[in-house]
């Protein structure tokens, strides 16, 4: 929404024109959320924001200056990597004009068919009293640790700022 209201866009005006029709909520299982809307010219649309090595299993396009092509999976884990690097949280953003198969959105429509359409990074700093709680239990001998669904070099990056050295990511 944020990121709508910085592009210009009105949420009241999008909602009117394209409404929301249902939605799965996020699950850290499926790592992602999507919604159904259908525009002002009755084609249905599928959403889906996540995770982006999720999302990017999901897409066979992107959406670029020249419409739709091939996606290039290397180019936007490139980019992800690049945006995480720099400690910021990362969402992939990607669509389909499709109606649900059954009537109500499932976890069988998010398969694929989808078209990569953006990453974006959100600035999500830790808190002063994190890093302070960090700094006390180093300064007790206390081994921190950090778990995190987020991205290998977002928790990278995260961790530097707390005080806490991230080792390789364990594979779930």
């Amino acid at each position: 929404l944020v990121l709508g209201r910085k592009a210009g866009l009105s949420e009241a005006a999008l909602s009117a024109h394209w409404p929301r029709l249902d939605s799965i909520p996020f699950e850290s299982d499926n790592r992602y959320m999507a919604t159904h809307h259908r525009d002002t010219a009755g084609t249905d649309w599928i959403f889906v924001k996540g995770a982006p090595e999720r999302v990017l299993a999901m897409c066979r396009t992107q959406l670029g200056n020249g419409g739709e092509t091939p996606v290039d999976v290397d180019y936007w884990r490139r980019m992800a990597n690049d945006i995480a690097g720099r400690g910021l949280r990362l969402l992939a953003v990607a669509r389909k004009a499709a109606r649900p198969r059954s009537g109500l959105l499932s976890a069988a429509d998010m398969e694929d068919g989808f078209t990569m359409l953006g990453l974006t990074g959100i600035i999500d700093p830790p808190r002063t009293e994190a890093i302070e709680a960090v700094a006390h239990c180093h300064a007790a001998g206390i081994r921190v640790k950090m778990i995190t669904g987020d991205h290998a070099d977002t928790a990278r990056a995260v961790g530097a700022q707390l005080g806490i050295g991230v080792g390789k990511p364990a594979v779930t």
